[in-house]
């Protein structure tokens, strides 16, 4: 069962690209979405430096991701992630940046962060209201 959960996991965080980060620090819960990429159930994703999120990120490595999708019927699904963040030093992250910004510019306005999950809830309306599955 929580091999087929896992693959499921991995097959929804393939699919999709776009999340919403959040981080907390003193002064409350910071938000930011983020584009991301995974590696099996680690991501790593492209935090902007002017996001407060991003500052928050050194104080407490504690974060959630959130990723939504509707299909046609208007049913919603989504992967609610909680991790620890860690500010990645690579060179190969050039892909998750828009269409519009050059990769030489890249490291002045993101970091990348990977995100190690500690408990993963995906909820699917299509399978019914209240319908959750956590991965730990």
């Amino acid at each position: 069962m929580q091999d087929q959960l896992r693959e499921r996991i991995i097959a929804f965080l393939s699919q999709n690209r776009v999340g919403i980060l959040s981080a907390t620090g003193s002064d409350g819960i910071w938000t930011t979405p983020v584009r991301y990429r995974n590696l099996g159930l680690r991501v790593e994703c492209l935090v902007p430096r002017w996001a407060d999120a991003s500052y928050h990120l050194e104080q407490n490595p504690q974060v959630t991701l959130v990723i939504v999708v509707a299909n046609k019927n208007h049913d919603l699904c989504w992967l609610h992630y909680q991790g620890l963040a860690r500010v990645t030093v690579t060179s190969d992250w050039a892909e998750l940046l828009p269409a519009k910004i050059p990769s030489a510019l890249g490291n002045d306005l993101y970091q990348l962060v990977s995100l190690t999950p500690q408990r993963l809830d995906l909820i699917d309306e299509q399978r019914g209201w209240g319908i959750r599955d956590t991965l730990e």
